[in-house]
């Protein structure tokens, strides 16, 4: 274009032909970028090569399942069971899957008396079995004819069943009650606190020569410490009360428990003096203690149980007397005790004399004796392995340690008080313990 010419045009004319000329450079201008954008877009698809062609066909085929065997095992383990309303050891084992014939026919014929075996409803009962359904043990709580607790056990050992109980691991604790009597009164406030019958019996007799238990007002306070035997982590009794204090009427009163020897004990103060004078008179005399309260393993049985009295070895024929004044209520022969006295010496106390080989002339229900009067000899009938006196002494019907509650209480010696002060210092600490934390119930491995 020649821009001379431009020079003589008129300047409108001159606006319109530069604005057209300026428009087509734009577009001349911008044409290359398109190209460019284009080229690419055109050069990257035509460098992707067309897609194969794929026949798709369907198969079917028919699979095998895998075969799955389970791994029974037969190693025994030990399992725990809660007795159901209407269960036999036999319903019991039959719905744990164990079908072992065996077993059954054992169970059926079992050497045990059939009252041993009856199960309560709510009871644990402990079965060694597998997956098998094999059984190799039976192990519960039960109650013999005389109402005391022993371990059934029912085993398998070298291929025979056996109706025993090797003598049982029992760990001792020390549990710890501290009780706020309120308006409901004394017998109460045990019950709530948990304080077991046997404990209440026992702490009912320590202190009677000072004060009576059921004295115990409102605003008055207890603190114990006694023995608990766990079985497997399970309580199943308790021993003795170690220790005990009563807030009374302003006063303290204390007891701690001494053992003379692995069978006997007794209750003294802090000072070492008895807390009770006892019976004037020992059942037998000169006689030793061959089997003291607590739980023991039973010679006939084969058991753990509770041994509810204590045991005077003697020969055939040893008189026993009575050891206080009282009223015979009973002079029979029983299946456990074979022939067997009961005394009563109180409203609350009793004593029982069991296994003699025969009654003193006249013996009978209702006849009153005196401390010291003959009432039988030294037998073993009944339920025994040799001559000797079982002799029990119950508070309330609950049997307690007859060398706590009733026998005379001997002094101690110069070596049996130095015993006793290391013993009662732990005791007493526990006791402080019980008044200075806000506790009711506590126990100490």
């Amino acid at each position: 274009m020649d821009y001379r010419k431009l020079l003589k045009l008129p300047q409108s004319c001159v606006h319109r032909l530069m604005n057209h000329r300026l428009s087509w450079l734009g577009l001349a201008a911008s044409l290359p970028l398109f190209g460019v954008v284009t080229a690419f877009a055109v050069a990257g698809n035509g460098d992707q090569p067309e897609p194969p062609h794929i026949d798709v066909e369907t198969v079917t085929q028919r699979l095998a399942l895998p075969v799955y065997t389970s791994s029974v095992s037969t190693t025994p383990y030990w399992r725990d069971e809660q007795v159901q309303r209407g269960d036999t050891l036999g319903r019991l084992l039959n719905r744990l899957g164990v079908g072992d014939g065996e077993a059954q026919r054992f169970l059926n014929s079992s050497p045990l008396s059939k009252n041993l075996l009856k199960l309560k409803d709510g009871q644990t009962l402990s079965v060694q079995t597998n997956d098998a359904g094999e059984l190799f043990g039976l192990r519960f709580l039960n109650d013999d004819e005389n109402g005391e607790q022993v371990m059934v056990a029912i085993e398998k050992a070298n291929g025979q069943w056996r109706a025993s109980a090797d003598p049982l691991e029992t760990q001792t604790i020390q549990s710890m009650r501290s009780i706020d009597i309120e308006s409901g009164g004394v017998g109460a406030a045990l019950s709530r606190a948990g304080v077991p019958p046997e404990i209440r019996a026992q702490l009912n007799e320590i202190f009677t020569d000072r004060f009576e238990l059921a004295s115990l007002k409102q605003g008055d306070r207890i603190n114990l410490v006694f023995e608990s035997l766990l079985f497997n982590g399970s309580p199943i009794a308790n021993g003795n009360l170690l220790a005990a204090e009563v807030e009374h009427g302003g006063q303290s009163y204390r007891a701690y428990y001494f053992a003379h020897d692995s069978e006997s004990g007794a209750y003294y103060d802090e000072n070492g003096n008895p807390i009770k004078k006892g019976f004037n008179e020992q059942p037998v005399r000169g006689a030793r203690i061959s089997s003291g309260y607590g739980m023991r393993y039973h010679p006939v049985l084969h058991s753990l149980r509770m041994h509810k009295g204590v045991d005077y070895a003697a020969v055939t024929g040893t008189p026993i007397v009575a050891p206080a004044d009282g009223i015979v209520a009973t002079a029979e022969t029983e299946n456990g005790y074979g022939n067997v006295v009961v005394i009563r010496h109180s409203a609350k106390m009793s004593t029982l004399y069991g296994h003699m080989s025969r009654f003193a002339p006249g013996m009978h229900a209702g006849k009153s004796v005196k401390a010291g009067d003959l009432i039988g000899y030294v037998g073993s009938t009944g339920r025994s392995t040799g001559p000797h006196l079982h002799f029990e002494v119950r508070i309330n019907n609950e049997a307690v340690d007859p060398s706590t509650a009733a026998l005379p209480t001997p002094g101690l010696s110069a070596q049996q008080r130095l015993a006793f002060r290391q013993s009662s210092v732990k005791l007493s600490a526990n006791l402080k313990l019980l008044r200075e934390l806000p506790v009711t119930v506590a126990q100490l491995d």
